[in-house]
């Protein structure tokens, strides 16, 4: 696999998970613990990603106060915004670049203007040690 050769759409995660940005912190961090995801999209009212909300975040929030936070804060107060996008067609390298030089792990990937997956540094350790053959996740 030459990685400098891949672009998001080789590698990212598809069929990302999303949360509204009323829900609840608890909400949210169900959703990631149960699914084992570091992420989730959070989408404005035409669908587009308008942010992310990630266990950093919500672990943050736990380091500044208490647990009944999780149920008195909702995803808008805590969630990273704007969120730090890429296109489907990006390269892997310039991507990684990206995530690097803004202090992300991951980045919602877009088609346009619509989500359509999640591109991590895990995604990428994925494929780096993969049999060979196979570039990306399982959709």
């Amino acid at each position: 696999m030459n990685i400098k050769q891949l672009v998001a759409a080789d590698l990212m995660t598809r069929h990302p998970l999303s949360i509204a940005r009323t829900a609840t912190l608890r909400e949210a961090a169900v959703i990631l613990s149960r699914q084992k995801l570091h992420c989730l999209l959070v989408p404005g009212e035409a669908g587009e990603c308008v942010g992310v909300i990630t266990s950093k975040d919500i672990v943050q929030i736990l380091c500044e106060g208490e647990l009944e936070l999780l149920d008195q804060l909702h995803v808008a107060d805590a969630m990273t915004t704007p969120a730090i996008t890429v296109q489907i067609t990006f390269k892997v390298v310039d991507c990684l670049r990206l995530m690097r030089m803004s202090g992300v792990r991951s980045v919602p990937v877009l088609s346009g203007l619509d989500p359509v997956g999640i591109l991590s540094f895990t995604d990428v350790l994925n494929a780096s040690v993969a049999p060979s053959g196979r570039q990306g996740p399982a959709d």
